[in-house]
């Protein structure tokens, strides 16, 4: 028994006869359980005593006899008839807790409900998401290739009503009906009480009582109407499916998360083969690191040992996150590895890259993008598009910023980029960074930022690209306060060893 009062557990105390006296046990409730006011872990009742669960819900303890929905439905018919149904309602109870499959779910409801109440023909009809109406099963089977517009009136009163209504020639005499032979029709709701998450002790209340959808069967032979004891046997047959449905639904949702969270979990397993961590070589080392705010994410970082000795690197952000901006990475990473292999000059990538997104674009998503290329005799040349401004930490601990040379990339047809020369000395190393890191924000809001950029690597000059961007890592999670980023957060380290 569900009581809608907050000071009664979710699984406060069980009441039941154990074939000689009623007793009462306490499960652990916050709030007690008492007998004429003395609170008790076990304990006999006897008439007239009072029950109390919590400090304000009170039971006299009678003698009247309480009958479930199915014993009630049973009783309804009489005599053997009724223990024959109870049997039929109870073996429709466990076939419906055995099947998981909303299909199968509703043919057992479906052929149920036909078979109880004797019916010729009967549909299930389920309400969507969206309030739309679905016809899932059918009896028989080819019932849905014919007219029946009475079950949309009768489902639609049942829903509103949110109860058993039955109509027959006397109350709907239209001539398709009539045409039919039909003596009666019955329309059962599919009634799901829903209670909320959270602390045990709040599961006690009803937070919604959802109609789902319904059940309607239907008599084709005049003179047989649908007596109370079928209303009341409907009525039982849909308050066990109503559970079922709703639980196979829910099965089904959880099995296709299931199946997406699988998928997300491949897409970002290649994302990260097809991230290009930059080599090492005999004039550099290198410390990249990237972590999605999803499970696939918008930023990407790319490097490789072009033919002619250079080391090229490459970090980027793609508007958005998620599936489409992954796809979009992907593109442009392929696209950066091609231009590298086939020789092209720095100040030739950007615009190629911008065409390619210009023409293959069709979520109108942008790229910012930061590229380098650094030689062994320490000469850097860098090209930035829209990106954040790369950073210069010398060996001696002094920061230069690089800004932006252009705009974004797959915006602008015609626009154009320049190069920046930097020269490197041994100790020296090139900082590309992600607006995840410079746009963390604390608990009161105050943004990291560029200059908390700057700050962090002023005290780490001459420094391991890896303890350099392990730092900087540090420094943007404690700003944030342990709290996970809210944008894809990408790093990519570069240190000019001479």
């Amino acid at each position: 028994m569900v009581i809608s009062e907050a000071t009664v557990s979710r699984r406060h105390a069980e009441v039941k006869w154990d074939g000689h006296e009623l007793v009462v046990e306490d499960l652990g409730s916050s709030g007690g359980t008492f007998v004429n006011d003395v609170r008790v872990q076990h304990a006999v009742v006897q008439p007239g005593d009072v029950l109390r669960l919590g400090p304000r819900t009170e039971f006299q303890v009678g003698t009247e006899v309480v009958s479930t929905p199915l014993e009630i439905a049973a009783e309804k018919t009489g005599g053997e008839e009724g223990v024959k149904h109870l049997q039929m309602l109870l073996d429709v109870a466990r076939a419906l807790n055995a099947a998981t499959v909303l299909e199968e779910v509703v043919q057992i409801v479906l052929q149920s409900a036909v078979r109880l109440v004797r019916a010729d023909r009967g549909c299930v009809i389920l309400i969507e998401n969206d309030g739309s109406r679905r016809t899932v099963g059918w009896h028989p089977p080819d019932l849905g290739k014919t007219a029946w517009a009475e079950r949309s009136s009768l489902f639609e009163k049942a829903i509103k009503e949110r109860h058993v209504v039955s109509a027959g020639l006397e109350l709907s005499p239209s001539t398709t009906m009539v045409a039919r032979g039909a003596a009666m029709a019955v329309a059962a709701p599919l009634v799901v009480t829903r209670r909320p998450m959270g602390r045990a002790e709040d599961a006690s209340f009803v937070a919604s009582v959802d109609v789902i959808g319904g059940i309607v069967v239907e008599r084709a032979q005049a003179g047989k109407p649908f007596g109370r004891e079928d209303l009341a046997v409907l009525e039982s047959v849909t308050a066990e499916a109503a559970i079922a449905i709703d639980s196979a639904r829910l099965y089904r949702e959880a099995r296709e998360k299931a199946k997406i969270d699988y998928e997300m979990s491949l897409a970002r397993t290649i994302q990260i083969a097809l991230q290009l961590t930059p080599p090492d070589t005999p004039f550099g080392d290198v410390f990249a690191f990237s972590q999605p705010a999803r499970s696939v994410g918008g930023d990407l970082y790319h490097g490789i040992l072009r033919d002619d000795g250079a080391l090229a690197v490459a970090l980027g952000d793609v508007s958005g996150k998620g599936v489409g901006a992954a796809l979009i990475m992907a593109m442009a990473q392929g696209l950066i590895g091609l231009l590298h292999e086939l020789g092209q000059p720095i100040e030739a990538l950007m615009p190629a890259l911008n065409r390619s997104l210009l023409k293959h674009n069709p979520g109108n998503r942008f790229l910012t993008l930061a590229l380098g290329l650094l030689r062994s005799d320490g000469s850097l040349s860098l090209t930035n598009a829209g990106h954040c401004p790369l950073a210069v930490l010398r060996a001696s601990g002094s920061v230069e910023l690089v800004p932006p040379q252009g705009p974004i990339l797959g915006l602008l047809p015609m626009a154009k980029w320049a190069v920046a020369e930097v020269k490197l000395s041994a100790g020296d190393s090139i900082v590309f960074y992600s607006d995840g890191i410079s746009e963390s924000f604390s608990p009161e809001s105050e943004e990291f930022g560029v200059d908390g950029v700057q700050r962090t690597l002023a005290g780490l000059g001459g420094r391991d690209a890896e303890v350099v961007g392990r730092a900087l890592l540090d420094a943007a999670a404690k700003h944030r306060a342990g709290r996970e980023a809210d944008d894809d957060v990408t790093l990519l380290v570069l240190r000019y060893r001479g």
